[in-house]
Protein backbone atom coordinates (compact mmCIF):
# COMPACT_ATOMS: atom_id res chain seq x y z
CA UNK A 1 0.00 0.00 0.00
CA UNK A 2 1.64 3.41 -0.97
CA UNK A 3 1.65 6.34 1.04
CA UNK A 4 -1.72 8.07 -0.66
CA UNK A 5 -3.61 4.65 -0.05
CA UNK A 6 -2.60 4.98 3.37
CA UNK A 7 -3.91 8.62 4.05
CA UNK A 8 -7.15 7.60 2.24
CA UNK A 9 -7.16 4.15 4.53
CA UNK A 10 -7.29 6.24 7.71
CA UNK A 11 -9.22 9.44 6.86
CA UNK A 12 -12.28 7.55 6.02
CA UNK A 13 -11.48 5.21 8.90
CA UNK A 14 -12.02 8.96 10.74
CA UNK A 15 -14.72 9.81 8.57
CA UNK A 16 -12.96 13.34 7.59
CA UNK A 17 -13.42 14.57 4.41
CA UNK A 18 -10.64 15.73 2.03
CA UNK A 19 -11.47 19.20 2.52
CA UNK A 20 -11.63 19.08 6.38
CA UNK A 21 -8.01 16.51 6.58
CA UNK A 22 -6.04 19.32 4.20
CA UNK A 23 -6.94 22.36 5.53
CA UNK A 24 -4.37 24.72 6.80
CA UNK A 25 -2.14 21.87 5.22
CA UNK A 26 -2.37 21.34 1.20
CA UNK A 27 -5.15 22.37 -1.46
CA UNK A 28 -7.67 19.59 -1.61
CA UNK A 29 -6.91 19.21 -5.47
CA UNK A 30 -2.96 18.48 -4.14
CA UNK A 31 -4.23 16.01 -1.32
CA UNK A 32 -6.56 14.26 -3.84
CA UNK A 33 -3.42 13.60 -6.07
CA UNK A 34 -1.41 12.56 -2.89
CA UNK A 35 -4.05 9.93 -2.31
CA UNK A 36 -4.45 9.10 -6.12
CA UNK A 37 -0.62 8.41 -6.29
CA UNK A 38 -0.11 10.91 -8.55
CA UNK A 39 2.31 12.92 -6.21
CA UNK A 40 4.53 12.53 -3.17
CA UNK A 41 4.16 14.58 -0.68
CA UNK A 42 7.02 16.72 1.13
CA UNK A 43 8.21 15.28 4.04
CA UNK A 44 6.57 18.27 6.30
CA UNK A 45 3.32 18.20 4.40
CA UNK A 46 3.45 13.91 4.98
CA UNK A 47 3.92 15.10 9.41
CA UNK A 48 1.30 17.72 9.27
CA UNK A 49 -1.30 14.99 7.42
CA UNK A 50 0.06 12.25 9.94
CA UNK A 51 -0.25 14.65 13.29
CA UNK A 52 -3.72 15.27 11.86
CA UNK A 53 -4.94 11.84 11.56
CA UNK A 54 -2.74 10.59 14.52
CA UNK A 55 -1.44 7.85 12.85
CA UNK A 56 2.22 6.59 11.85
CA UNK A 57 2.54 6.77 7.77
CA UNK A 58 5.82 4.64 8.09
CA UNK A 59 5.42 0.64 8.88
CA UNK A 60 6.94 -0.64 11.88
CA UNK A 61 8.14 -4.35 12.14
CA UNK A 62 5.23 -5.77 10.54
CA UNK A 63 6.32 -9.22 11.32
CA UNK A 64 6.94 -8.62 14.61
CA UNK A 65 3.44 -6.63 15.06
CA UNK A 66 1.26 -10.01 13.35
CA UNK A 67 3.26 -12.49 16.14
CA UNK A 68 1.49 -10.48 18.73
CA UNK A 69 -1.81 -10.69 17.43
CA UNK A 70 -1.25 -14.59 16.57
CA UNK A 71 -0.66 -14.92 20.52
CA UNK A 72 -3.49 -13.83 20.89
CA UNK A 73 -5.12 -16.41 18.85
CA UNK A 74 -3.17 -19.00 20.28
CA UNK A 75 -4.78 -18.56 23.85
CA UNK A 76 -7.99 -18.57 22.30
CA UNK A 77 -7.39 -21.88 20.17
CA UNK A 78 -6.07 -23.36 23.57
CA UNK A 79 -9.19 -21.84 24.99
CA UNK A 80 -6.80 -20.40 27.67
CA UNK A 81 -9.64 -17.17 28.11
CA UNK A 82 -7.86 -15.40 30.88
CA UNK A 83 -4.68 -14.74 29.04
CA UNK A 84 -6.41 -14.55 26.11
CA UNK A 85 -8.15 -11.39 28.02
CA UNK A 86 -4.97 -10.36 29.28
CA UNK A 87 -3.27 -10.03 25.94
CA UNK A 88 -6.21 -8.77 24.24
CA UNK A 89 -6.78 -5.65 26.34
CA UNK A 90 -2.95 -4.59 25.71
CA UNK A 91 -3.49 -5.22 22.24
CA UNK A 92 -6.38 -3.03 22.02
CA UNK A 93 -5.96 -0.29 23.84
CA UNK A 94 -2.46 0.46 22.35
CA UNK A 95 -3.81 3.15 19.42
CA UNK A 96 -3.34 1.95 15.95
CA UNK A 97 -0.76 4.34 13.93
CA UNK A 98 -0.54 2.47 10.94
CA UNK A 99 -2.74 0.87 8.19
CA UNK A 100 -1.34 -2.43 9.16
CA UNK A 101 -1.95 -2.11 13.00
CA UNK A 102 -5.09 -0.76 12.00
CA UNK A 103 -6.10 -3.98 10.08
CA UNK A 104 -4.98 -6.53 12.28
CA UNK A 105 -6.90 -4.67 15.47
CA UNK A 106 -9.99 -5.03 13.82
CA UNK A 107 -9.27 -8.57 12.34
CA UNK A 108 -8.30 -9.89 15.65
CA UNK A 109 -11.12 -7.85 17.70
CA UNK A 110 -13.91 -9.31 15.93
CA UNK A 111 -12.13 -12.72 16.53
CA UNK A 112 -11.55 -12.28 19.87
CA UNK A 113 -15.19 -10.93 20.04
CA UNK A 114 -16.47 -14.47 18.21
CA UNK A 115 -14.45 -16.62 20.31
CA UNK A 116 -14.42 -15.56 23.93
CA UNK A 117 -17.66 -13.31 24.12
CA UNK A 118 -19.48 -15.38 21.44
CA UNK A 119 -20.80 -12.31 20.15
CA UNK A 120 -21.15 -10.99 16.62
CA UNK A 121 -22.06 -7.28 17.76
CA UNK A 122 -20.00 -4.66 15.60
CA UNK A 123 -18.26 -7.60 13.98
CA UNK A 124 -19.97 -6.91 10.44
CA UNK A 125 -18.97 -3.68 10.79
CA UNK A 126 -14.81 -3.83 11.91
CA UNK A 127 -14.61 -6.23 8.75
CA UNK A 128 -16.17 -4.21 6.69
CA UNK A 129 -13.49 -1.35 7.10
CA UNK A 130 -10.94 -3.25 6.11
CA UNK A 131 -12.75 -5.72 3.31
CA UNK A 132 -12.01 -3.06 0.27
CA UNK A 133 -7.77 -3.50 1.10
CA UNK A 134 -7.26 -5.91 -1.43
CA UNK A 135 -3.88 -5.28 -2.07
CA UNK A 136 -3.18 -5.09 1.87
CA UNK A 137 -4.90 -8.33 3.39
CA UNK A 138 -2.50 -10.85 2.26
CA UNK A 139 -0.58 -13.49 3.31
CA UNK A 140 -0.98 -13.94 7.23
CA UNK A 141 -3.18 -10.97 7.23
CA UNK A 142 -5.52 -12.37 4.47
CA UNK A 143 -5.58 -15.96 6.42
CA UNK A 144 -7.13 -14.19 9.43
CA UNK A 145 -9.20 -11.95 7.50
CA UNK A 146 -11.13 -14.85 6.04
CA UNK A 147 -11.52 -16.96 9.07
CA UNK A 148 -12.78 -13.83 10.86
CA UNK A 149 -15.17 -14.11 7.76
CA UNK A 150 -15.61 -17.60 8.16
CA UNK A 151 -16.45 -17.14 12.18
CA UNK A 152 -18.59 -14.78 11.46
CA UNK A 153 -20.89 -16.52 8.85
CA UNK A 154 -21.08 -19.76 11.45
CA UNK A 155 -22.48 -17.43 14.06
CA UNK A 156 -25.18 -16.15 11.47
CA UNK A 157 -25.67 -19.41 10.23
CA UNK A 158 -24.43 -18.71 6.92
CA UNK A 159 -22.51 -21.51 6.31
CA UNK A 160 -22.73 -21.98 2.52
CA UNK A 161 -20.38 -18.50 2.51
CA UNK A 162 -18.57 -19.67 5.94
CA UNK A 163 -17.26 -22.89 3.62
CA UNK A 164 -16.62 -20.50 0.87
CA UNK A 165 -14.08 -18.12 3.27
CA UNK A 166 -12.50 -20.79 5.09
CA UNK A 167 -11.86 -22.97 1.96
CA UNK A 168 -10.31 -19.71 0.34
CA UNK A 169 -8.31 -19.28 3.40
CA UNK A 170 -6.90 -23.05 2.85
CA UNK A 171 -5.31 -22.13 -0.45
CA UNK A 172 -3.12 -19.95 1.56
CA UNK A 173 -2.08 -22.46 3.25
CA UNK A 174 -0.38 -23.69 -0.10
CA UNK A 175 1.53 -20.41 -0.04
CA UNK A 176 3.13 -19.22 2.97
CA UNK A 177 4.50 -20.59 6.20
CA UNK A 178 1.80 -21.21 9.17
CA UNK A 179 2.08 -23.55 12.04
CA UNK A 180 0.57 -26.77 12.43
CA UNK A 181 -1.75 -25.69 15.09
CA UNK A 182 -3.02 -23.12 12.90
CA UNK A 183 -3.47 -26.16 10.27
CA UNK A 184 -5.15 -28.19 12.16
CA UNK A 185 -7.74 -25.69 13.40
CA UNK A 186 -8.73 -24.54 9.91
CA UNK A 187 -9.04 -27.94 8.82
CA UNK A 188 -11.52 -28.79 11.97
CA UNK A 189 -13.33 -25.83 11.24
CA UNK A 190 -13.86 -25.97 7.61
CA UNK A 191 -14.85 -29.93 8.95
CA UNK A 192 -17.21 -28.60 11.31
CA UNK A 193 -18.74 -26.37 8.35
CA UNK A 194 -19.20 -29.24 6.08
CA UNK A 195 -21.10 -31.03 9.26
CA UNK A 196 -23.53 -28.10 8.97
CA UNK A 197 -24.03 -28.55 5.79
CA UNK A 198 -24.34 -32.34 5.79
CA UNK A 199 -21.83 -32.70 3.63
CA UNK A 200 -20.93 -36.34 5.33
CA UNK A 201 -17.94 -37.08 2.91
CA UNK A 202 -15.93 -33.72 3.16
CA UNK A 203 -16.60 -33.79 7.24
CA UNK A 204 -14.76 -36.94 7.42
CA UNK A 205 -11.97 -36.06 5.12
CA UNK A 206 -10.97 -32.65 6.75
CA UNK A 207 -12.07 -33.83 10.66
CA UNK A 208 -9.47 -36.72 10.01
CA UNK A 209 -6.48 -34.60 8.82
CA UNK A 210 -7.23 -32.22 11.93
CA UNK A 211 -7.09 -35.32 13.70
CA UNK A 212 -3.62 -36.06 12.65
CA UNK A 213 -2.31 -32.54 13.06
CA UNK A 214 -3.43 -32.60 17.18
CA UNK A 215 -2.51 -36.04 17.95
CA UNK A 216 1.46 -35.25 16.21
CA UNK A 217 1.12 -31.84 18.51
CA UNK A 218 -0.40 -33.81 21.60
CA UNK A 219 -3.43 -31.36 21.76
CA UNK A 220 -5.44 -34.03 23.40
CA UNK A 221 -8.31 -31.49 23.73
CA UNK A 222 -8.82 -30.78 20.18
CA UNK A 223 -8.37 -34.30 19.55
CA UNK A 224 -11.56 -34.81 21.69
CA UNK A 225 -13.38 -32.50 19.82
CA UNK A 226 -12.77 -34.26 16.12
CA UNK A 227 -13.90 -37.38 18.07
CA UNK A 228 -16.97 -35.95 18.82
CA UNK A 229 -17.54 -34.36 15.19
CA UNK A 230 -16.34 -37.51 13.40
CA UNK A 231 -18.79 -39.06 15.98
CA UNK A 232 -21.53 -37.40 15.21
CA UNK A 233 -21.31 -37.75 10.99
CA UNK A 234 -21.88 -41.65 11.68
CA UNK A 235 -24.98 -41.26 13.81
CA UNK A 236 -26.11 -39.44 10.42
CA UNK A 237 -25.52 -42.38 8.95
CA UNK A 238 -26.75 -44.65 11.39
CA UNK A 239 -23.44 -46.35 12.42
CA UNK A 240 -24.19 -46.33 16.16
CA UNK A 241 -21.18 -48.34 16.92
CA UNK A 242 -18.65 -46.58 15.48
CA UNK A 243 -20.28 -43.20 16.47
CA UNK A 244 -20.03 -44.14 20.00
CA UNK A 245 -16.49 -45.86 20.04
CA UNK A 246 -15.49 -42.37 18.91
CA UNK A 247 -17.91 -40.82 21.80
CA UNK A 248 -16.30 -43.19 24.42
CA UNK A 249 -12.76 -42.47 23.33
CA UNK A 250 -13.23 -38.49 23.59
CA UNK A 251 -14.75 -39.53 26.99
CA UNK A 252 -11.77 -40.86 28.02
CA UNK A 253 -9.39 -37.71 26.97
CA UNK A 254 -12.21 -35.76 29.12
CA UNK A 255 -11.53 -38.00 32.30
CA UNK A 256 -7.91 -37.02 32.31
CA UNK A 257 -8.40 -33.38 32.46
CA UNK A 258 -9.98 -31.30 35.36
CA UNK A 259 -11.34 -28.70 33.04
CA UNK A 260 -13.12 -30.78 31.09
CA UNK A 261 -16.97 -30.17 31.42
CA UNK A 262 -17.74 -28.76 28.42
CA UNK A 263 -16.38 -31.40 27.01
CA UNK A 264 -17.77 -34.15 28.73
CA UNK A 265 -21.52 -31.67 27.83
CA UNK A 266 -21.17 -32.63 24.06
CA UNK A 267 -20.41 -36.11 24.67
CA UNK A 268 -22.95 -37.24 26.85
CA UNK A 269 -25.69 -35.01 24.42
CA UNK A 270 -24.30 -36.70 21.72
CA UNK A 271 -24.59 -40.48 23.34
CA UNK A 272 -28.15 -39.23 23.71
CA UNK A 273 -28.86 -38.83 20.26
CA UNK A 274 -27.44 -42.36 19.71
CA UNK A 275 -30.16 -43.36 22.42
CA UNK A 276 -32.89 -40.87 20.69
CA UNK A 277 -32.00 -42.87 16.98
CA UNK A 278 -32.19 -46.10 18.96
CA UNK A 279 -36.27 -45.47 20.53
CA UNK A 280 -34.45 -45.45 23.98
CA UNK A 281 -36.31 -42.37 24.75
CA UNK A 282 -36.11 -42.79 28.99
CA UNK A 283 -31.79 -43.39 28.60
CA UNK A 284 -31.43 -40.43 26.04
CA UNK A 285 -33.25 -38.25 28.88
CA UNK A 286 -30.99 -38.84 30.93
CA UNK A 287 -28.06 -38.64 28.28
CA UNK A 288 -29.39 -35.14 27.80
CA UNK A 289 -29.76 -33.95 31.34
CA UNK A 290 -26.46 -35.16 32.33
CA UNK A 291 -25.05 -32.87 29.45
CA UNK A 292 -27.14 -30.01 30.54
CA UNK A 293 -25.34 -30.52 34.61
CA UNK A 294 -21.93 -30.12 32.61
CA UNK A 295 -22.88 -27.23 30.60
CA UNK A 296 -24.11 -25.51 33.85
CA UNK A 297 -21.20 -23.06 33.85
CA UNK A 298 -21.53 -22.61 30.00
CA UNK A 299 -23.61 -19.97 28.07
CA UNK A 300 -26.62 -20.48 26.44
CA UNK A 301 -25.48 -21.11 22.96
CA UNK A 302 -23.98 -24.52 23.94
CA UNK A 303 -27.03 -25.61 26.10
CA UNK A 304 -29.75 -24.72 23.11
CA UNK A 305 -28.85 -27.79 21.51
CA UNK A 306 -29.25 -30.02 24.20
CA UNK A 307 -32.54 -28.14 25.57
CA UNK A 308 -34.46 -28.76 22.37
CA UNK A 309 -33.35 -32.50 22.06
CA UNK A 310 -34.51 -32.86 25.88
CA UNK A 311 -37.76 -30.90 24.64
CA UNK A 312 -38.70 -33.71 21.81
CA UNK A 313 -38.23 -36.37 24.25
CA UNK A 314 -40.57 -34.66 26.87
CA UNK A 315 -43.25 -34.80 23.94
CA UNK A 316 -42.58 -38.37 22.91
CA UNK A 317 -42.71 -39.72 26.29
CA UNK A 318 -46.10 -37.58 26.86
CA UNK A 319 -44.43 -35.75 29.61
CA UNK A 320 -46.09 -32.43 29.75
CA UNK A 321 -45.40 -31.21 33.13
CA UNK A 322 -41.32 -31.60 32.44
CA UNK A 323 -42.01 -29.92 29.65
CA UNK A 324 -43.69 -26.92 30.38
CA UNK A 325 -41.37 -26.67 33.45
CA UNK A 326 -38.25 -26.52 30.71
CA UNK A 327 -40.12 -24.03 28.65
CA UNK A 328 -40.81 -22.21 31.75
CA UNK A 329 -36.80 -22.18 32.45
CA UNK A 330 -35.82 -20.86 29.36
CA UNK A 331 -38.02 -19.44 26.84
CA UNK A 332 -37.15 -15.86 28.23
CA UNK A 333 -33.51 -16.00 27.86
CA UNK A 334 -34.51 -17.21 24.40
CA UNK A 335 -35.77 -14.28 23.35
CA UNK A 336 -33.21 -12.36 24.62
CA UNK A 337 -31.27 -13.04 21.49
CA UNK A 338 -31.87 -12.91 18.14
CA UNK A 339 -29.80 -15.88 17.22
CA UNK A 340 -31.94 -17.87 19.06
CA UNK A 341 -35.14 -17.08 17.01
CA UNK A 342 -35.52 -20.89 15.50
CA UNK A 343 -35.21 -22.17 19.22
CA UNK A 344 -37.72 -19.85 20.23
CA UNK A 345 -39.86 -21.03 18.01
CA UNK A 346 -39.54 -24.97 18.67
CA UNK A 347 -40.19 -23.81 22.13
CA UNK A 348 -43.37 -21.51 21.65
CA UNK A 349 -44.75 -24.73 19.50
CA UNK A 350 -44.16 -27.19 22.42
CA UNK A 351 -45.59 -25.39 24.78
CA UNK A 352 -48.85 -25.20 22.60
CA UNK A 353 -48.74 -28.69 22.52
CA UNK A 354 -48.06 -29.39 26.41
CA UNK A 355 -50.64 -26.98 27.29
CA UNK A 356 -53.33 -28.39 25.05
CA UNK A 357 -52.25 -31.95 24.66
CA UNK A 358 -52.88 -31.36 21.05
CA UNK A 359 -52.78 -28.77 17.96
CA UNK A 360 -55.39 -26.07 18.33
CA UNK A 361 -56.22 -23.49 15.83
CA UNK A 362 -54.48 -20.99 17.67
CA UNK A 363 -51.20 -23.16 17.59
CA UNK A 364 -51.65 -23.66 13.67
CA UNK A 365 -52.10 -19.88 12.62
CA UNK A 366 -48.48 -20.01 14.76
CA UNK A 367 -47.32 -22.33 12.66
CA UNK A 368 -48.61 -20.84 9.68
CA UNK A 369 -47.39 -17.11 10.69
CA UNK A 370 -44.27 -17.54 12.45
CA UNK A 371 -43.03 -21.06 12.28
CA UNK A 372 -43.31 -22.05 8.89
CA UNK A 373 -42.22 -18.95 7.25
CA UNK A 374 -38.83 -18.28 9.49
CA UNK A 375 -37.53 -21.62 8.11
CA UNK A 376 -38.99 -21.62 4.25
CA UNK A 377 -36.96 -18.62 4.28
CA UNK A 378 -33.73 -19.77 5.91
CA UNK A 379 -34.20 -23.35 3.77
CA UNK A 380 -34.35 -25.50 7.17
CA UNK A 381 -35.60 -28.37 5.32
CA UNK A 382 -35.19 -30.51 8.31
CA UNK A 383 -37.73 -28.59 10.46
CA UNK A 384 -39.87 -28.15 7.71
CA UNK A 385 -39.95 -31.73 6.76
CA UNK A 386 -41.20 -32.18 10.79
CA UNK A 387 -43.50 -29.23 11.08
CA UNK A 388 -45.75 -29.60 7.37
CA UNK A 389 -46.78 -33.31 7.79
CA UNK A 390 -48.16 -31.92 11.24
CA UNK A 391 -50.35 -28.89 9.36
CA UNK A 392 -51.14 -31.90 6.84
CA UNK A 393 -52.29 -34.52 9.25
CA UNK A 394 -54.41 -31.53 11.25
CA UNK A 395 -56.07 -30.43 8.18
CA UNK A 396 -56.72 -33.62 6.62
CA UNK A 397 -58.46 -34.84 10.18
CA UNK A 398 -60.48 -31.44 9.60
CA UNK A 399 -61.42 -32.30 6.25
CA UNK A 400 -59.65 -29.25 4.72
CA UNK A 401 -58.30 -31.60 2.24
CA UNK A 402 -56.91 -28.96 -0.20
CA UNK A 403 -54.76 -27.20 2.79
CA UNK A 404 -53.70 -30.87 3.90
CA UNK A 405 -52.89 -31.87 0.43
CA UNK A 406 -50.49 -28.51 0.40
CA UNK A 407 -48.83 -29.18 3.29
CA UNK A 408 -48.57 -33.07 2.30
CA UNK A 409 -47.02 -31.86 -0.72
CA UNK A 410 -44.44 -29.57 0.93
CA UNK A 411 -43.31 -32.41 3.31
CA UNK A 412 -42.53 -34.23 0.25
CA UNK A 413 -40.14 -30.98 -1.29
CA UNK A 414 -38.60 -31.06 1.76
CA UNK A 415 -37.26 -34.39 1.89
CA UNK A 416 -36.15 -34.47 -1.86
CA UNK A 417 -34.41 -31.36 -0.99
CA UNK A 418 -32.37 -33.08 2.45
CA UNK A 419 -32.27 -36.20 0.02
CA UNK A 420 -30.00 -33.51 -2.19
CA UNK A 421 -27.84 -32.20 0.19
CA UNK A 422 -27.31 -35.53 1.36
CA UNK A 423 -29.81 -35.82 4.57
CA UNK A 424 -30.43 -39.47 5.46
CA UNK A 425 -31.99 -39.13 8.97
CA UNK A 426 -34.99 -37.22 10.68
Amino acid sequence: MNLGEKIRYFRKVKNLSQQELSAGICSVPYLSKIENGVTEPSEEIQQHLAARLEIRLHTINENELIQNYIQLFYSLYKRDYPTAEQQYHTLINSPSQSVEEDILHKIFKSIYIMMAMENTKEVSSLLDEVAYIDNVIKGEKAFYYLIARGQLSYYLEEFEECFNYLTKAEKLLEEHRFQEWEKGYLLYTIGLTAHKLYKNVVTLEYTNKALEIFEKTYFFKRCADCRVLLATVHLRIKNFEESAKHLLLAETIANSFGDSDHLKGIIYHNLGGIATHKGETEEAIKLYSRSLIAKEKEPLSLKVVTLSALLKCYQKCNDREKGLELIDTWLDQLRDNSLFRGYELHFLYHKHLFTHGELNEKAVQFMIKELIPYFEKRNEWIFLSEYYPILGKYFENNQKYKQASMYYNSAIHSMKKMYDFGVTYI
